[in-house]
């Protein structure tokens, strides 16, 4: 099979010839590691456009970020390519510069800029939604047409990188910090959130409906670019539960999720959930939204595998499970083996289960993620006899 077949074939819940591989993304530190540092990097980039346009810099860096995007998550794909995985994914972060240290996005939220290794990484910081004025702001730009132009680039995109690699790796569209959820409450702050949510629930839900119009909008985008498969990312939990109780998460979110997922389903497509954290208490919650497939089941978040996928394995699909804290930053090749060993054995007979790192730090080992991907392909092979 090729990486298309195997990893659909999962997704179908049926056992290809070998458990697919699949990276969430790959920092860009380790991407540089695996192909090479560019002959600039971001911080470079943003300092001479300092010093040559000290008044409109900002500007002009903000005019080239976009096209930089696309030269990112092409070199990731290149360097997942690399390490012999299936499947990745890529997709535009709605991200514009404010200030040498810090980035909004089109939700109103405040993203501060951390130097990995000379490329950019955002880190949430904070919400600018104090008010209902602020957010009917926020909202008009939507109407006014602020997402046809992430949408047109989308579309561009996904094409550009999927003719550049063919059919060598399998790749999925994700809505990359542009999420339902986590949109709302963080683009409000987590206080504010709460307040609203007990004081003026319309709000949430007229704000859950702008978020998942939006989002429908450009994954069709995404498949309008040739995209099969998409990913939303929205994390729904923390490592001790929920951040919402599941009748919240049934009442406010099913319907949003599930206007999604129909959508991606009538056009012929797959959509997977990435979201962190102890979602056992969610699962009948995230199978009702129609999910064709579950990422992360973080280990550090106490989930344990062999019941997930005895609750809901002939459901959904599974993917992730390997640990990110310890396993993958700084596991001997043993306690990689273990890992990859327990996922395979635990979740893929029967199919549906794609192997994947729970997540990406920087403080990834691109030796740890070799040998997890070199233990996948000596026993993942169709029958498992773990």
């Amino acid at each position: 099979m090729d990486p298309r077949e195997r990893v659909l074939t999962a997704l179908n819940l049926e056992e290809p010839d070998r458990v697919p591989v699949h990276l969430l993304y790959l920092d860009a530190n380790n991407v540089d590691k695996l192909l090479g540092k560019p002959e600039k990097d971001n911080f470079e980039v943003m300092h001479e456009l300092q010093q040559t346009y000290p008044e409109t810099w900002i500007d002009q860096f903000n005019g080239i970020i976009e096209e930089m995007q696309v030269t990112i998550f092409s070199r990731l794909v290149e360097a997942a390519l690399k390490l012999k995985v299936d499947a990745t994914q890529i997709g535009i972060i709605p991200l514009k510069l404010i200030n040498e240290h810090e980035m909004k996005d089109i939700f109103g939220k405040i993203w501060v800029i951390r130097n990995n290794e000379g490329n950019i990484s955002p880190q949430y910081k904070a919400g600018t939604i104090t008010s209902i004025e602020k957010w009917e702001e926020i909202k008009q730009k939507f109407e006014d047409g602020t997402n046809y132009r992430y949408c047109k680039l989308a579309k561009k995109y996904f094409k550009r990188v999927k003719r550049k690699f063919k059919e060598k790796i399998f790749f999925f569209a994700t809505n990359e910090l542009a999420s339902i959820w986590a949109s709302t409450w963080q683009g409000m702050g987590m206080n504010f959130f709460v307040k609203q949510l007990y004081k003026n629930r319309d709000l949430i839900k007229d704000m859950f409906d702008t978020y998942t119009d939006f989002t429908i909008e450009w994954l069709n985008a995404y498949m309008d670019g040739g995209a099969e498969v998409c990913l939303c990312t929205d994390d729904l939990a923390t490592k001790t539960g929920p951040f919402m109780s599941p009748k919240l998460f049934t009442e406010l979110l099913q319907p949003c999720y599930q206007r999604l997922t129909e959508n991606i389903h009538d056009r012929g497509g797959k959509v997977i959930l990435h979201t962190d954290g102890q979602i056992t208490p969610l699962l009948d919650f995230i199978i009702g939204c129609g999910f064709d497939g579950l990422h992360s089941l973080e280990p550090a978040a106490g989930i344990d595998l062999a019941v997930i996928k005895k609750k809901v394995g002939d459901k959904i699909c599974l993917l992730g499970n390997i640990d990110t804290t310890h396993v993958l930053t700084q596991g001997t090749k043993k306690e990689v083996e273990d890992a990859v060993k327990y996922a395979i054995k635990t979740a893929a007979p029967g199919g549906g289960f794609i192997l994947s790192p729970e997540n990406m730090l920087h403080t990834v080992r691109i030796q740890n993620l070799q040998w997890m991907v070199e233990a996948a392909h000596q026993f993942g092979t169709y029958p498992i006899s773990l």
